[in-house]
């Protein structure tokens, strides 16, 4: 509310526009745009088109990995063959028979489609090849899932089935291995290799399934074709196990292959065509406009379907035995017009966004929008005001008000154009919806007062406002709206201000006639004109206008609304209406008091905005709402200087939480709250934490939370036997205080000099305290700790920042919830040569590539070391470690050998 009292009405969220017709809402950027659309020609007459995609359909897929190795059948050969970074290609596997499709699982498993069965060949060798096969299902087409295995599609039927699950390892031990008394799973593999049928025929069963294609969130596509060979797209609805309706992408006729870029975006194979279209999946089945992206083809790309396997962007075969990524060109190409709504119509009523004033007599008053508005680009903004909480009818040309945003085409009698403002938002002190840098013109706000422009009165009134957005462009640059907001109702400086000489006089009938009448047009042009065409009407328009020395007209338009029509020449409108068997002729023309209002209503836009800046003063001085460049001129109001490195958010924060910040300065809990405020919430999440020293004493053997193999680590120094979390007499949980830190010493033992030595040395660590920081604070942020931990601790307190090395590590034992913490799961990770260290979680493992060569050797084809018999010998004695036993990997040679003392505790 602004403050004359004026609310607002905001549309700024996708849910905000339920109706779309050529426009789409972009979720990254938050905007209202025009929608990317082409038209497809067909490239190919309709029976070539038709042989080219069954050829295309009859070649085998090519598999691909990320690393771009590529799989591909030799027919020649019977055998895959996969091409890499090495030079010449590499035999995968043989065959004995043609398969249908190569494809590479997210498992590290490719799949192999053969009649009537799956090859699941193991790219890391785990186990031996295996075949899986389905009574009365004949797999043709597979995709890669996201979670392991692969789906599978028989050819015309589009029958879904789903292969899970793996063989043993092939240096597992066998049943026959074990003691009978051993108890065992069974069956032995529970997870085995099995195929299940999910779905049966999509549609009625008259349609031909021709690909089928999963995405990387583990979206399902499955493309076919109608009688006509018109493309059917269907998504997979796994929670009720079966197809969606089908949507149907226009231009793509006989499309062979699918492949998805996006989770809601889609790319088809068309015959003739040397680029990929791409299409827009929408909320509801129907037809498909094609994207305006182009993702263009090698010159040397094959007419066959996309290559197989869990990488993106998808590739497509090109050349003799390759594959290239598919990529858009940077050129964008939009709807010429669109149009967006705040209302659609649905099978169970009206869907709507309400503008509801809840006030008969509400006079809407000023339209403010924030967007970006090329050069050739515009919006039209229709309103409509009524009573009812229905929309009026799209025909209906006398309820609808234009109002013109850019560079639009002239869309009504003397059309309220839009000005640009030199402010981000109309709201006090608000940074706008927008985004980015404004351009005089093109980008920010803009404004407009909502007006009737066909009568005398031309204020727009009624309780419900409905708007339809009518968005213009070139086809290479698209409007884009960010937000709009309108007020209401209007506050006229007139009747607030002014005598009441200078107000509004015209009511009821009389403020809603079109204008000033000119001329009447005699009873028999008017029946002519009422029988005649749209067409006819416009030629004997502008006879007439002429005939009443109006002036030529360059262009006139008659839309016929009811028993009204309207002329347009394009620099002013002339308005028919029917009165008995006779046509009068109006001229738009306003009052006198209504051109004061709106002309009064331009130094009332400026004011306001000025009075809601004053009026909403204090906003500068809210931490949450100031500018980031204001912050630390708040700060220096209360005497604080930020730390460079600490970001605006946290700076907001620690100017919210200022009050209690000076009120524990100097104490433990003023320390946490600067330390909680600098990292994030870092304290209250268990990653910083402020611990007193004493707490840190070891006593027995274990910790948790350290590098063993750090001799400088703050909480272990050296590999010395120390701990106090064992399982007995000394175990510890929760907070220790003095008194049971003294308890662990037996004074009766002890005696009165072993007790004070006790406390004595518990004095030693008295006043001293350490910021144990957990690796999953982030690195830029330990600095930062440090700084502050200096500044906000207790003057008499000796302090010290710590990072603890590991999570909570089984097998040795620390005070829980101190040094310890609780983390994910760390994930396994490869090793890497020079920085894995032995049992800290790095395995180590043969790539799944598609090309052998590039997987290293196989585990029986390792080197061997041999150092001779094991040897006792005593200390000081000399010793020969023999090496001659050591073996080299097959097609290698030992150079040398070299030799390295590990010590141990006891060396």
């Amino acid at each position: 509310m602004d403050a004359n009292g004026q609310r607002f009405w905001l549309l700024g969220e996708a849910s905000h526009f339920p109706s779309h017709a050529h426009t789409a809402w972009d979720p990254d950027c938050r905007r209202l745009r025009l929608a990317s659309e082409r038209t497809l020609t067909p490239a190919l007459p309709p029976a070539a088109a038709f042989n080219a995609a069954q050829e295309a359909l009859e070649r085998v897929p090519r598999a691909i990995d990320t690393l771009e190795c590529v799989a591909r059948w030799d027919a020649d050969s019977s055998a895959v063959r996969v091409r890499s970074v090495l030079p010449d290609e590499a035999v995968l596997i043989t065959l004995d028979a043609t398969p249908s499709d190569l494809c590479n699982g997210a498992d590290g498993v490719l799949y192999v489609l053969l009649p009537g069965a799956v090859l699941l060949h193991d790219l890391r060798g785990r186990w031996a090849d295996a075949r899986v096969s389905l009574a009365g299902f004949l797999p043709w087409r597979a995709a890669p899932a996201a979670d392991g295995g692969i789906w599978l599609m028989e050819r015309g039927t589009g029958r879904l089935a789903r292969l899970t699950g793996r063989p043993r390892r092939t240096e597992t031990p066998q049943p026959d291995d074990y003691d009978p008394r051993v108890f065992r799973p069974s069956p032995e593999n529970a997870c085995a290799p099995q195929m299940r049928l999910l779905a049966g025929a999509p549609g009625d069963g008259s349609e031909n399934a021709v690909a089928l294609a999963s995405g990387p969130d583990g979206a399902l596509a499955l493309l076919s074709w109608a009688t006509d060979g018109a493309p059917r797209l269907r998504c997979w609805r796994a929670d009720a196990q079966h197809w969606d309706l089908p949507h149907a992408p226009q231009g793509a006729a006989y499309a062979y292959a699918l492949a998805w870029l996006a989770p809601d975006r889609i790319a088809l194979r068309v015959p003739g065509r040397r680029d990929a279209p791409a299409w827009q999946l929408a909320a509801t089945p129907g037809p498909l406009a094609p994207l305006g992206e182009v993702y263009p083809l090698a010159a040397d790309a094959l007419e066959a379907p996309f290559c197989n396997g869990p990488v993106q962007p998808p590739c497509y075969p090109a050349g003799p035995a390759g594959a290239e990524p598919l990529h858009a060109l940077s050129l964008h190409r939009f709807a010429p017009q669109g149009e967006a709504r705040h209302y659609a119509d649905s099978a169970t009523g009206l869907v709507a966004r309400p503008i509801d004033s809840g006030d008969t007599t509400t006079v809407w008053h000023r339209l403010f929008a924030e967007a970006v508005l090329p050069a050739r680009t515009g919006f039209v903004a229709w309103l409509a005001a009524t009573d009812d909480a229905a929309p009026p009818a799209d025909d209906d040309l006398l309820a609808w008000h234009a109002h013109g945003f850019g560079s639009v085409a002239q869309a009504g009698p003397q059309l309220p154009q839009a000005v640009w403002e030199p402010v981000p938002s109309e709201l006090p002190h608000h940074p706008g919806l927008l985004g980015g840098a404004q351009e005089t013109g093109r980008a920010g706000l803009f404004s407009v007062l909502v007006q009737n422009s066909r009568q005398r009165v031309r204020t727009l009134t009624g309780r419900y406002l409905w708007l339809r957005l009518v968005l213009q462009g070139d086809g290479h640059a698209t409007p884009e709206i960010a937000a709009l907001r309108v007020y209401g109702s209007r506050f006229s400086y007139v009747d607030q201000y002014l005598p009441r000489l200078y107000r509004e006089s015209q009511f009821g009938g009389a403020a809603t006639q079109p204008g000033e009448r000119l001329a009447s047009i005699d009873p028999a042009f008017s029946v002519a004109l009422d029988a005649a065409d749209t067409g006819d009407a416009a030629l004997r328009a502008r006879l007439l206008l002429e005939q009443v020395a109006l002036g030529g007209a360059a262009r006139i338009a008659v839309e016929r609304a009811g028993q009204a029509w309207l002329l347009q020449d394009g620099a002013s409108a002339w308005r028919l209406r029917r009165e008995d068997a006779a046509i009068a002729i109006y001229r738009p023309r306003a009052t006198p008091a209504d051109f004061s209002a709106r002309l009064l209503a331009n130094f009332e836009g400026v004011l306001t905005r000025l009075e809601d800046r004053v009026a909403q003063a204090h906003l500068l001085s809210d931490p949450a709402l100031a500018d980031g460049d204001r912050l630390d001129w708040l700060a220096g109001w209360i005497g604080v200087a930020f730390d460079p490195a600490l970001p605006a958010a946290r700076r907001r924060d620690w100017l919210r939480g200022a009050p209690d910040l000076a009120r524990w300065h100097g104490t433990r809990r003023g320390l946490q709250l600067a330390l909680d405020i600098a990292t994030g919430g870092a304290v209250r999440g268990g990653e910083v934490l402020v611990v007193e020293d004493f707490r840190l004493r070891r006593i027995l053997a274990a910790l948790l939370g350290v590098d063993l193999a750090d001799e400088h680590d703050p909480l272990l120094p050296g590999l010395q036997v120390s701990g106090n979390s064992v399982v007995g007499d000394t175990l510890f949980v929760g907070e220790q205080a003095r008194a049971e830190l003294a308890a662990l010493f037996n004074a009766g033992q002890l005696g009165a000099a072993g007790e004070a030595a006790a406390l004595a040395f518990d004095a030693e660590l008295a006043h001293r305290a350490t910021v144990l920081v957990h690796q999953s604070v982030d690195p830029q942020d330990l600095g930062l700790v440090r700084r502050i931990a200096q500044l906000e601790a207790p003057a008499h307190v000796e302090l010290r920042v710590a990072q603890a090395s590991w999570p909570l590590l089984v097998g040795i034992a620390s005070l829980v919830g101190v040094d310890t913490y609780l983390g994910p799961p760390r994930l396994p990770r490869p090793v890497q040569v020079g920085a894995s260290g032995l049992g800290l979680g790095d395995v180590l493992v043969s790539a799944a590539v598609l090309d052998p060569r590039l997987a290293g050797a196989p585990a029986t084809s390792v080197p061997q070391a041999d150092a001779g018999p094991p040897q006792r010998v005593q200390p000081g004695a000399s010793f020969v470690l023999d090496g001659s036993g050591s073996q080299a990997a097959p097609g290698r040679h030992l150079t040398e050998y070299r030799w390295r003392w590990l010590p141990t505790a006891d060396s």
